[in-house]
């Protein structure tokens, strides 16, 4: 089976993508499995619910922290190596400066609507973490995908998501029953932890990173910054919407089934971190060849998303005795959400392929269109039809969205 897989990719792409889809990725879903399963059973529905909804916020704000500069690095060491330390210096001041104004004004506003509800220090906790040390983490690894250093690409991957996991347990330890304020600290910690071990490792690879500002890329930041957070609010925002209507409870079984959906998905995210750099390569120097890697690449993410469905089809039943009898209703829902790990897969190479052709703009397009239709639909169908609603609208709007990103990607020349 492994060999099937790897043969649809690239003979040249071989060493790289085996580290990143079969080393890390292994890793990194063991301990997203676990740091779920923690997650469900300490904090209970209701916990979980409004934990998601909050970071749902948080998370999709914080793509402004950096203003891009992580997508920009990508495509600027792809092209120049020897530029790595100063597009890092820039990295890092861009996400400092950036976070600082933006975690003022959340802490301020979101106090407001239920998800904010947590207490002043548990927000501050989880805004640290999401718009700063997070941000930072996150950095390490477009520095090495950048620089083509899969096996580091994949342990700087998986270091946070091992360190929540440590958070959470230890603090379900530590505390009983925990509570979402105590968590937060937890969670501020396990985000600082892991943004010194990641940048340690990029110090001692490449040497202490150049500070200083690169100008005259507000505007193409801005895009990349703006799509990060328009997919990321397309994936979470519509939790506080479910949130809002249903309650926390609710909100607590939408969010994890949606989480489940997420987990089985990593191998379509570790396909689509293998091949995005090379993307850029490839379009500067054959188009043709770029489109070819990405319709090669469309089946294996097709075929790693309808297996991850039919997984979810078969074994949905088994979820109230792993996490508890408070999510008896939690096998309905991740049946009605199996299709999605296909079609996600299906859009995610397609979008990328948009980037790497010089189309970004487009793929802003589609993903505004997508929040717009996302929210829309959900706010329109969740009152009516509950959370099965908001699964119609998902799965909806995903499809619509996969299907135009590759109509725009293969229509005519770069622009």
């Amino acid at each position: 089976m492994k060999a099937r897989l790897l043969g649809l990719l690239p003979a040249k792409a071989l060493a790289f993508d085996v580290s990143v889809l079969f080393g890390g990725f292994g890793l990194q879903l063991l301990t997203q499995i676990g740091w779920l399963l923690l997650a469900l059973r300490l904090l209970g529905p209701e916990g979980y619910g409004l934990f998601a909804a909050l970071t749902a916020i948080t998370v999709a704000a914080g793509c402004f922290a950096g203003w891009g500069s992580d997508q920009l690095l990508i495509r600027e060491v792809a092209r120049e190596p020897s530029a790595m330390r100063r597009w890092v210096g820039h990295g890092l001041l861009s996400i400092l400066v950036t976070a600082l104004p933006l975690g003022l004004l959340l802490f301020l506003l979101l106090p407001l609507i239920e998800a904010g509800r947590i207490g002043a220090l548990a927000l501050a906790c989880v805004l640290l973490a999401d718009l700063w040390l997070g941000r930072w983490a996150n950095l390490a690894i477009a520095i090495y995908m950048a620089g083509g250093r899969s096996a580091r690409q994949s342990t700087v991957t998986v270091i946070p998501g091992a360190l929540r996991l440590a958070a959470i347990l230890l603090a379900g330890l530590v505390h009983a029953p925990l509570t979402l304020s105590a968590f937060a600290a937890w969670y501020a910690g396990a985000a600082a932890l892991s943004a010194l071990i990641c940048l340690g490792l990029v110090v001692r690879d490449h040497g202490w990173p150049h500070a200083g500002w690169i100008p005259g890329l507000w505007g193409e930041g801005l895009a990349f910054a703006a799509e990060s957070a328009l997919q990321a609010s397309v994936k979470d925002l519509d939790k506080p919407i479910v949130l809002q209507f249903l309650g926390a409870e609710a909100a607590g079984l939408y969010a994890a089934a949606l989480r489940i959906v997420e987990v089985l998905a990593l191998p379509i995210r570790a396909l689509g971190y293998a091949i995005y750099a090379r993307m850029f390569k490839l379009a500067a120097e054959d188009l043709a060849e770029c489109r070819r890697l990405a319709r090669r690449s469309l089946g294996l993410a097709v075929a790693l998303g309808l297996a991850g469905g039919l997984g979810l089809l078969v074994f949905a039943g088994l979820l109230p005795w792993v996490f508890g009898a408070a999510y008896q209703a939690l096998p309905a829902l991740v049946r009605w959400l199996s299709p999605m790990p296909a079609l996600f897969g299906a859009f995610v190479i397609g979008a990328d392929l948009l980037t790497a052709v010089g189309r970004q703009s487009h793929r802003l397009a589609v993903v505004i269109t997508s929040l717009a239709l996302t929210l829309g639909t959900c706010w329109w169908l969740t009152p009516l039809l509950g959370m099965e609603g908001a699964i119609l609208a998902r799965l909806g709007v995903q499809a619509v969205t996969a299907a135009l990103v590759w109509a725009l990607a293969l229509r005519g020349g770069a622009r």
